[in-house]
Formats: C-alpha cells, sequence, structure tokens
C-alpha cells in the first residue's frame, strides 16, 4: 500500500474557507427555499412548487455532465463554476417576474447545486490520499454543518429584522457568499493538484464495473434513510403520532448540532476500522433507528411519545455520523483517478434519484400501513450492510482500508 499523503497543503484551507463560505450561504435560504422564493418573486406559491419541481428535473442531468467536465478540465474548475453559476442565480431571483424566469433561475440554482458534490468530492480526492482524505471529509462536514446553522440564524435575523425585504436581502447575500467562494479558490491556483491523465473509458467504463456499480445500489439503500428526517418525519410525526410541529424543529436542531459537533469524534473512532465495516455498522443502526421509529407508535401520547422520537433521532443521527465519512472516501478511492469525475457522478447521483423517489413512495407506505415504511427502510439497509460486507474482496485494498496517518 502506498503511504498517505496530502498531494497539495497550498490548496486545501483556501478550499475550506470557500466551501465552508459556500454552506454559510446555503444556510441562509435552505430552511425557507420555497416561501424565500415566494416572497422574493411575488409570484403564488403553488407556481413556486411547480418551478421549484421541474427545476430540480432538470437538475438530474447537472451529476453526469460535471462527471464529464472535472475528468477533462479537472475538479477545482468545475467547482468554481458551480459557485458562479449559482451567485448569477441568486443574484437574478429579486428580478424574477414570471413562471419562465422561475424555471430558468431555480433550474441555474439546482444545476449547480447537483454538480457541486461531485466536485467538491473530486477535488478533495486530488488534495488528499489514504487516511488524510477521510480526515479532509470530516473537516469538509464538520464545516458545512457548523456553517449552515449559523447560516439559518443568520436568515431569521435578517428575516425578523427586514421583514418582507429581508427576503431580498438573503438573495444578495447568499450571490456575494458564493462569488467569495469562487475568489477563495482561485486564489489556490498555485496550489491546486494537477488534473489526472484523459480517459477514453467514459460511462461505459464506470457501469462495467460491477463491484462499483454494487457499491452505487448499496449507497441508494443508505441516501433513502439519511432522508428519514425531514421527508418521512414530518408527516408520520403529525399524522400518525398527532405530536406537535414544532417539535420537528427542535429533533431538526439536535440533529444537525450533533453532526456537526460529533464527526471529528466518530471518525476517531472509525480510524483503524474497514470503511466497508464501518458502513455496515452504520446500517445495523439505522436500522435499529428504524425499528425505534415504529415503536414510538406503541407508546402512550404525551412525553412518552415525545420521549421516543427523541431517542430514535438519536440513534439515526449516530447512523448517519458513521455512515457519511466513509462513504465519500470508499467511493474516491475505488474511483480510478483518470475517471473520478465520472465515477463519483454517478455516485452522487444517488441523493438525486431519493430526493425524487422519496416524497411519493414515502408517502405511499405510510398511508398504506406506517409500519410498513419503517419495515422497508431497515430492510433496504440491513440487504445493503450485507452487501458491503461481500464487497469488501472486490474493491481496491485502499478503498476498503486506507493506510493510516
Amino acid at each position: 500500500m502506498s503511504s498517505p499523503s496530502l498531494t497539495s497543503t497550498a490548496g486545501v484551507r483556501p478550499f475550506l474557507v470557500g466551501m465552508f463560505v459556500d454552506a454559510l450561504g446555503n444556510g441562509l435560504y435552505v430552511p425557507l427555499t420555497l416561501l424565500f422564493i415566494h416572497e422574493v418573486t411575488r409570484l403564488p406559491m403553488t407556481t413556486v412548487g411547480l418551478g421549484v419541481t421541474v427545476a430540480a428535473i432538470v437538475g438530474l442531468a447537472a451529476n453526469p455532465v460535471a462527471g464529464v467536465l472535472i475528468d477533462r478540465f479537472d475538479a477545482r474548475r468545475v467547482l468554481m463554476a458551480t459557485y458562479l453559476l449559482r451567485a448569477v442565480a441568486f443574484a437574478a431571483y429579486p428580478l424574477v417576474d414570471g413562471f419562465g424566469a422561475l424555471i430558468v433561475v431555480a433550474a441555474l440554482v439546482a444545476v449547480g447545486d447537483r454538480a457541486y458534490y461531485p466536485a467538491s468530492g473530486s477535488y478533495i480526492s486530488a488534495l488528499a490520499e489514504g487516511a488524510l482524505r477521510d480526515r479532509l471529509y470530516t473537516l469538509m462536514a464538520t464545516a458545512r454543518n457548523v456553517a449552515f446553522g449559523l447560516g439559518g440564524l443568520l436568515s431569521a435575523g435578517v428575516v425578523s429584522l427586514a421583514g418582507v425585504t429581508g427576503f431580498a436581502v438573503v438573495a444578495l447575500m447568499n450571490a456575494a457568499s458564493f462569488v467569495l467562494a469562487t475568489v477563495c479558490l482561485a486564489l489556490s491556483g498555485r496550489g491546486a493538484p494537477a488534473p489526472p491523465p484523459r480517459s477514453h473509458g467514459g460511462y461505459r467504463q464506470v457501469f462495467a464495473d460491477r463491484p462499483f456499480v454494487a457499491l452505487v445500489a448499496v449507497e441508494q439503500a443508505f441516501t433513502l434513510v439519511h432522508l428519514i428526517l425531514p421527508v418521512a418525519l414530518p408527516v408520520y410525526a403529525v399524522t400518525v403520532l398527532g405530536v406537535s410541529p414544532a417539535l420537528l424543529g427542535v429533533l431538526y436542531a439536535i440533529n444537525t448540532t450533533l453532526v456537526a459537533a460529533g464527526q471529528l469524534l466518530v471518525r476517531r473512532w472509525q480510524r483503524h476500522s474497514r470503511r466497508t465495516h464501518a458502513m455496515a455498522l452504520s446500517g445495523l443502526i439505522m436500522m435499529l433507528a428504524c425499528a425505534a421509529y415504529a415503536a414510538t407508535a406503541l407508546l402512550p401520547a404525551g412525553p412518552a411519545r415525545i420521549g421516543g422520537l427523541l431517542a430514535a433521532t438519536l440513534i439515526l443521527t449516530l447512523g448517519e455520523l458513521m455512515h457519511t465519512v466513509p462513504s465519500w472516501a470508499i467511493a474516491a478511492g475505488t474511483a480510478p483517478p483518470a475517471l473520478r469525475g465520472r465515477y463519483l457522478a454517478i455516485y452522487q447521483q444517488t441523493w438525486a434519484i431519493a430526493a425524487v423517489m422519496a416524497p411519493a413512495g414515502f408517502s405511499a407506505l405510510l398511508s398504506t400501513a406506517p409500519p410498513l415504511l419503517w419495515l422497508t427502510l431497515a430492510a433496504l439497509v440491513g440487504l445493503a450492510g450485507l452487501v458491503l460486507l461481500r464487497l469488501a474482496r472486490r474493491l481496491p485494498p485502499d478503498a476498503v482500508a486506507p493506510p493510516q496517518a
């Protein structure tokens, strides 16, 4: 095995600063997305919802296109392009006055958001190798969660002080954050790693890699579980358990705070573990979380039921913490450098697919029989864990068990 190394120390700090600023900007509007667009554009909420849905469908194509561009031009340039796209879009939001313009601007945001993940993942893979790559992924996850939470607080303060005008201020602040993130990456130009040699294999070679395709299928199960808190829990908690919607904000705040605070601790705990085994263990914990959510319906209404939801959310948070960094690192380690952009684009596409599948799928299962949702998710993630244990022998050794720093 090769020894772990940091390919470019000069590019790390500007990247992390830019990423923090980017996440701070996202935190300004993500918690209020539909309301934010409605207030800025003054379009009806139904029009806004339809426009955002159309834009999200357009964004599905961004991942595979970004993968090609990353392999051709390098991840840093594509990452800068995702920042600039969203800077232009948010600066243009206050000018939107119709459905067509809304789709164009929202599509720019969706494309930038979707392309960001394979670009940032590929850039980290170029900056660091081995155990140091895991550490850099951990720092990114921690900083993004902290920045996202700060952005949400800042957004709430601006809107409460400036009222409706505050939404336009948030749009311009977000645009400025993406410009600043672009500047950070531009200043790191001399320290940026050289792009890998081009490959002519394309996506055909990616899909011919059967162990990687199996890894993508495994990740799809995990991404669906990650959407429990934002998608499934609001419906389940309010319509099935009859708890106050206000509790959802508390649970979400607990989850994001613990994810931000616990990432480095969990990474330290996992540093001697195989990434496949760490992910499989996270799947077992997520299964326990699904069982806890299902069991909460058996508790009496009131404090006991609220306590059950809190306990289930804490278990789910631990599972998320244990899954995130090994998942990113194993995908990057599996990908050959010349096709890393395409590999990570397909891997990250699981989130886009889950975002399309989860709302309708979760709602259908809950309306049929609430326990069916938790049983389905537990079965999927349990099967994913078993597949991971078998994949450990078929994936590149450095991807499964990185050299220790």
